[in-house]
């Protein structure tokens, strides 16, 4: 093994000691040819019989910690393969795509449109991505993405401002999360992003209510953890350390029937 998969295996190992995850943060990989791509990694395609959408394949890294692989073979999505230039749209299907979100997620076909002028390409010709639980990593990756919950996406922005400060910029549409945002965004803009999971990721994706994500480009991985190794280190820790150097009590109109019922099994008199 390289000494860079060991690194990145480690910082894995990290994300995981600090943050409690309750799934594999997970490595992804650009590959530029198919050839790239070893024959052991799970291709929906060829190892299960099945097109899968991103997000699902991102779901069964993160929670079975397989290897996998994506190529255009493998997609099922129209909005990924278009996105990452699989499979380029006309502008009769641009208009489709348009039209099938009036009334959805748009009030009017104007406003639907406005959603295009948002999108990142993939800019070069990629035949796939790799994706690969970090701390057993088989990729060097170009983002890293973390699940989780509010709670921990707040310490993972703490972390990136301890050394950059100022706040955080991201954006969101609620759409196009996951492989888009949490991928190609964080790729293009080389900045971490705080993603709010879509309705794909939930309804194919597999993600929880309760679950964002935070994404990670390379070069941003190592700023990242040293913010969170210091200030876990000053006392920002995961899980939250709640304050419970307090004598309890009742609500007033409670307190009298509660101690008639239960005397002293609830408060001891001093």
């Amino acid at each position: 093994m390289s000494e860079n998969l060991e690194k990145y295996r480690k910082y894995g190992k990290k994300f995981e000691d600090l943050l409690r995850p309750s799934s594999f943060p997970i490595a992804i990989k650009f590959v530029k040819d198919k050839l790239e791509i070893p024959s052991n990694y799970k291709k929906p395609k060829s190892h299960l019989n099945l097109q899968t959408f991103i997000c699902q394949t991102f779901k069964m890294v993160r929670s079975y910690g397989w290897t996998m692989a994506m190529t255009e073979e493998d997609c099922a999505c129209r909005l990924a393969r278009y996105i990452y230039g699989w499979d380029p749209m006309t502008e009769e299907e641009k208009n489709f795509g348009n039209m099938f979100s009036v009334g959805l997620y748009a009030k009017d076909l104007d406003t639907a449109k406005k959603w295009q002028e948002e999108i990142y390409l993939v800019k070069e010709k990629y035949s796939g991505i790799i994706i690969s639980p970090l701390t057993r990593t088989k990729i060097e990756p170009d983002v890293v993405q973390i699940y989780c919950n509010a709670a921990q996406a707040m310490r993972l922005i703490q972390a990136y401002l301890y050394y950059k400060g100022g706040i955080l910029n991201f954006t969101s549409a609620g759409r196009g999360a996951s492989c888009h945002e949490g991928v190609i965004k964080t790729y293009q803009t080389d900045e971490p992003q705080l993603v709010i999971l879509g309705n794909g990721d939930r309804v194919w994706g597999g993600a929880e209510d309760s679950e964002i994500m935070f994404s990670i480009p390379k070069s941003k991985l190592e700023i990242v953890l040293d913010g969170l190794e210091a200030t876990h280190k000053a006392g920002l820790r995961y899980p939250i350390p709640k304050y419970m150097n307090y004598n309890p009590g009742f609500q007033s109109a409670f307190e009298k029937i509660a101690k008639q019922k239960a005397g002293g099994t609830i408060v001891k008199e001093n």
